[in-house]
Parts: C-alpha cells; sequence; structure tokens
C-alpha cells in the first residue's frame, strides 16, 4: 500500500471514529433531555406490579410512552396479551436490532427483581436511539419488544416459538444487579412433576392389598441423591414432594413431587432429565406403582452472549464513565428466557449496577429499584443500550 493510500484510509477511520463518537455524546444528550419522563414511566410501573401474563397496565405504560414518540406498537404478539412490539423503521437499508424489556413483577415483593428498570430502560433506549437515527440517516429497522413472563412462564421462549424474533440480527437486554457486568452466563432450567399412582388400601386391615404411591415418590428422592455423586459439577437438582395423601390411615393412592433440574449447558440439562426419569421410573418398579411426568412452564436455555455485543457493551461502559467487574463464567446464578433468544440469534443480556451488595429478589433490591438507585441504573442502562444498539446498526459501515 503506498503512503497515499494509507494515509486516506487512516483519514477515513479517523473521521469514522471521530462520527461514532459524536453519535454517543449525542446519545448521552437525548438521555439527558428525557431523563424525568422515563423516570416517571419506571415509577409507574414500579407502583403498579403485575405478575406474569397479567401485566396489562405496565404494558399500557410503555408503549403509550413508545407511540408518542413515533414507534408503531402492535399488542398481544406472539399469541401473548400482555407482550408488545414497537417498530421503527428508517426505510433505509440496514439491520434490525431489537431492545427487550420486561416488566412482570414478583408475588409479595413486587419489582425486587428491577423489571420495572428493564422495561423501561428498553423503551428508553428505544427513543433515544430513534431519535439518533433520524438525525444521522441511520438505516435499518428499531424494535422495541415486551416480553412478559420472565419470572413465571418464559415469555420470550414462547414469542421465538411463535416468530417474533425472526429477522432480527441482534437483540440487547439490561438486568439491575450489584454491579455493573458486560458479559453472563446462567444456568439452562427445567421444572418437571411426576405423578405415581398407587392402589388404596386400608393401613391396618389389609395394607398388603395396596401400592404406596407416596413410597414411589420417598424412594425417587433416594435415587435421585445416590446420583448427585455422578452429576457434573455446577448442576443443580431440587424437589419437594407437592403432593403425599391425604389420610394417614390409609396407603397413599396418588403422590406428586416437583424438581427442578439446572446445569450450565443445555444439552446436559437434558442428560441430568433423563437421568432424573430413570430414578422416577427405577422407584415405580419397586414400589409395585406406576409414574407420569409433566413438564412445567417451557424449558430455559443457558445464556450465551454473542461476544461482539459484549464488546460493544464494555466498551459503552468504558466510553460513559460505568465502572464494572468481569463475570466469574464458570458458575450460573439463576435461570432466565434470556438465554432461550441467546441460542437462536446474536442476543445479550448485561448487567448494570443498583445497589452494591444487594441480591434480586428481596425487598431490599425492591426498594433500590424504585428509589434514587432506580433512576441512577435507569439513566444508565438507558445510554447503554441505546449505544450498543447504535454500534450493530453501523456494523455496514465496516
Amino acid at each position: 500500500m503506498n503512503s497515499i493510500l494509507k494515509d486516506s484510509c487512516v483519514q477515513k477511520w479517523s473521521d469514522k471514529m471521530e462520527s461514532i463518537e459524536r453519535i454517543k455524546r449525542d446519545i448521552v444528550t437525548f438521555a439527558e433531555e428525557k431523563k424525568e419522563e422515563f423516570e416517571q414511566t419506571s415509577s409507574y410501573i414500579f407502583t403498579h406490579p403485575e405478575l406474569a401474563f397479567h401485566e396489562y397496565k405496565s404494558q399500557a405504560a410503555l408503549c403509550d410512552l413508545l407511540e408518542k414518540y413515533g414507534f408503531k406498537v402492535t399488542k398481544g404478539v406472539g399469541s401473548l396479551e400482555t407482550a408488545f412490539e414497537a417498530v421503527y423503521d428508517s426505510g433505509k437499508p440496514g439491520k434490525t436490532v431489537a431492545l427487550m424489556g420486561e416488566y412482570d413483577c414478583l408475588p409479595e415483593i413486587g419489582h425486587g427483581c428491577g423489571h420495572n428498570l428493564i422495561g423501561t430502560s428498553a423503551a428508553g433506549g428505544g427513543i433515544v436511539l430513534k431519535e439518533i437515527m433520524v438525525k444521522y440517516d441511520i438505516g435499518g429497522v428499531l424494535k422495541v419488544l415486551g416480553t412478559p413472563a420472565e419470572e413465571k412462564g418464559s415469555g420470550k421462549a414462547i414469542m421465538l416459538k411463535e416468530g417474533v424474533f425472526e429477522g432480527i440480527n441482534a437483540a440487547l437486554l439490561m438486568h439491575p444487579s450489584s454491579n455493573s457486568v458486560p458479559d453472563d452466563i446462567s444456568f439452562a432450567s427445567v421444572a418437571i412433576e411426576f405423578t405415581f399412582h398407587g392402589k388404596p388400601a386400608h393401613a391396618a386391615a389389609c395394607p398388603w392389598k395396596g401400592a404406596n404411591a407416596l413410597s414411589g415418590v420417598q424412594l425417587m428422592f433416594h435415587a435421585v441423591d445416590t446420583m448427585r455423586l455422578h452429576m457434573k459439577d455446577y448442576s443443580r437438582v431440587h424437589g419437594i414432594i407437592t403432593e403425599g395423601g391425604v389420610a394417614h390411615n390409609t396407603v397413599t393412592d396418588e403422590a406428586k413431587a416437583v424438581f427442578n433440574i439446572r446445569a450450565l449447558e443445555y444439552d446436559y440439562m437434558m442428560e441430568l432429565v433423563e437421568m432424573i426419569r430413570n430414578c422416577a421410573k427405577g422407584a415405580a418398579i419397586a414400589t409395585g406403582t406406576t409414574v407420569e411426568e409433566k413438564q412445567l412452564d417451557e424449558i430455559v436455555k443457558d445464556v450465551r452472549n454473542n461476544k461482539k455485543l459484549v464488546q460493544y457493551v464494555r466498551s459503552n461502559m468504558e466510553f460513559i464513565g460505568e465502572d464494572y467487574i468481569e463475570r466469574d463464567l464458570t458458575q450460573g446464578i439463576g435461570s432466565t428466557d434470556v438465554g432461550n433468544v441467546t441460542h437462536e440469534i446474536p442476543a445479550i443480556q448485561f448487567y448494570v449496577k443498583l445497589k452494591e451488595n444487594v441480591g434480586t429478589h428481596t425487598k431490599e433490591f425492591a426498594v433500590a429499584a424504585g428509589g434514587e438507585e432506580g433512576k441512577r441504573n435507569l439513566h444508565t442502562s438507558v445510554q447503554l443500550l441505546a449505544m450498543s444498539a447504535c454500534d450493530v446498526l453501523l456494523e455496514k459501515e465496516d
């Protein structure tokens, strides 16, 4: 490459980087201008907590906000009444990027997982990015997806099956946490109910005529415990007895147990499922009972964050001066239906600090989500989502 051509390439790269920095400075400005409005929406959702599949007020608040800023909103997408899709189409060639929002709450403690912040940050990030796309004539399609029932029901898994994510090149979601973290890992998870059927008999007069379904459940638990030695590290198998009979003087003819099975990889989790299933079958044979199983809710897959998106988020945290730590990618914490999305398209769940040393699903976390810490989290998250989604839209220029 001759020196003139080399200098030209260097200049073009320099001009491009200056342009990107200018765009991101404008994102900071636009986010600041709309800060109070976003806070009001988050506060409304926080003070009107709604359980999975019943998030009608939260859905309305987010959809009204997005419609106000020119998004075309469709409610009830993916066969879920409280889901929505808000779309801004630039009318120009480009990628399709989606910001995912959650807004269901927890029983008793309300938004102890900060979903008021997740839902509003997605809407806010979308609104800010739309203004950037218009100002800088950036092509592509921007979507904000309202994804209900993360806590129970796995709304995203259902929406995936219904084709809502088709055509999306990248999807992003922010989750509040005790620290800001650009990457994530989680457990694949499934809950299965095992129902043992026996034969009733009087416990004193003729117990030998019965078959004890509760004995089948108890033996299944013992069988599972004997197999724990043979499970890989970071496997999680927990069970409870949900039904064990109704009379102490009768041989129980029906008993039920539910097992939650988790692993850091979906494929190995399915191996564990087969292991637990065999424990149930063996227990039924040994006790002269029968057993049937039923999967509860959707299977949740492990999070596999797209590494390019992770780098975008990390760089943007540095750009706005957000301190972060790197995630230990050998240990899962919980499970989320974002994992299902990451298995199908480039996607990411990252964390933004809410309150240090405070865990999710606690009353203290809920208080923070509705307070000043929540406002800081929301403002930071709006910027990071808008910047990182913008990076995706600008990839075509690489």
